[in-house]
């Protein structure tokens, strides 16, 4: 004898666009992340005038959560020590009070900063010179 399948009811497009809508980023967060962005973007330029600091992953691309941390990668620093560069960025934000639960883990396999900036209210993760994070970032643009 034959078995019969019973599906649950399909989702329709227009609640998964619905659903997309409701987790997608405001125009005000986006903005506001945005400034944000431009404003670390701005202390790691005073520090490393000659720096490419880049955004990358999810934020990069636009699928991002609003609670989600913005991923940020100082590229072309000449920084030769990685926990170097984020102790001088810790002190910089300290100074600035730009930035709260600021966090440097130099211990990881790939070194980073944490914290929190103060206006927004968007967490950043900083690392150095590792480029494969934007390179993976135009990859997943492109499919």
């Amino acid at each position: 004898m034959g078995h019969i399948l019973i599906l649950p009811t399909m989702v329709g497009v227009a609640e998964i666009v619905d659903f997309c809508d409701f987790l997608s980023p405001t125009p005000e967060e986006q903005a506001a992340r945005d400034a944000a962005v431009h404003s670390i973007f701005d202390v790691i330029k005073y520090i490393w005038p000659a720096c490419k600091p880049e955004v990358f992953r999810l934020f990069m691309i636009g699928l991002y959560l609003p609670t989600s941390d913005i991923d940020v990668m100082i590229l072309e620093s000449g920084i030769k020590n990685p926990q170097t560069g984020l102790y001088a960025l810790f002190r910089v934000l300290s100074q600035r009070g730009i930035a709260k639960k600021i966090q440097v883990i130099a211990k990881a396999s790939v070194p980073i900063i944490k914290f929190v900036e103060k206006k927004s209210g968007a967490a950043f993760d900083i690392s150095f010179d590792v480029d494969n994070g934007p390179k993976a970032a135009e990859f997943i643009k492109k499919v």
